[in-house]
């Protein structure tokens, strides 16, 4: 006999139990989940924990929004918009802060006129260990302020280096979001983003991790020190391998290849 043809004749018994929402839940179903919970509970939080024991570490990159830094020194262009200033505490005496444009307009920074010679530059600051960037605002007169006196040609014309030539295995990231505005900024869910900020000016950088788990970043140019040509693109965020140059200019290092020498791997 169904549960329907109980309920349509009283006088036969049925063979189911009917639910009723509004009616209390039956003991054996209260003790199943009186017991169930604190077992779900402690499940679901083992796993949470797991998974995010297992995540990379994001790295130590700061994004110093509440705040207005200023950097003395002197500008330059080439490969990018960086500011350079002498510090007897940096490795080799001087300090290279690299210039973005807040959001993903770098390209269009008003300031090529003001190359080489001594400024003051203020912004928001971008950092992650002894890399640091600026966040500017794409007109110079709101950012950028001449200073008297001369230039420094150890500023405006740093030492350069050569290191020798080596396959390196890493990724390429967007410098501003992998310093610190985005953690993590890398890796295929970061792709689109890095994409947009490579584009629109942002120096892309190099970041080869050792065996041991060592960081090393470095700033991408072609193999003549030049600007990383936008044919690099459909690479950003893969993991990919070169041979190129190391070249230490002041204490930047450079990682030079053209875009030919990359592969997927």
């Amino acid at each position: 006999m169904s549960l329907a043809e109980g309920i349509l004749d009283p006088s036969k018994k049925t063979t189911g139990d009917m639910f009723i929402g509004w009616a209390p839940a039956p003991k054996v179903d209260r003790r199943f989940l009186l017991g169930a919970l604190p077992l779900a509970f402690a499940g679901t939080s083992g796993a949470s924990w797991l998974i995010a024991k297992n995540l990379d570490d994001p790295g130590a990159g700061a994004w110093l929004t509440n705040t207005t830094h200023s950097v003395t020194g002197v500008l330059t262009h080439h490969p990018y918009p960086m500011i350079r200033f002498a510090d007897t505490n940096a490795p080799f005496g001087l300090r290279t802060v690299l210039i973005v444009a807040i959001g993903k307009c770098t390209s269009a920074l008003e300031w090529r006129d003001r190359a080489a010679e001594a400024v003051t530059a203020s912004g928001v600051l971008i950092q992650r260990k002894d890399h640091q960037m600026l966040e500017v605002p794409p007109f110079a007169q709101e950012w950028l302020a001449s200073v008297d006196g001369p230039v420094d040609t150890a500023l405006a014309a740093p030492t350069i280096e050569s290191l020798g030539s080596a396959r390196l295995a890493g990724t390429i990231m967007d410098s501003k979001c992998f310093f610190g505005v985005m953690r993590p900024g890398r890796g295929k869910t970061h792709k689109a983003c890095a994409s947009l900020c490579i584009r629109g000016g942002i120096p892309p950088s190099f970041w080869v991790r050792s065996r041991d788990g060592r960081e090393q970043i470095m700033l991408m140019t072609d193999a003549a020190g030049d600007p990383m040509p936008k044919d690099i693109l459909p690479l950003v965020a893969d993991p990919v391998e070169a041979e190129g140059e190391i070249v230490r200019v002041g204490d930047l290092i450079q990682f030079r290849a053209d875009t030919s020498a990359y592969r997927r791997i």
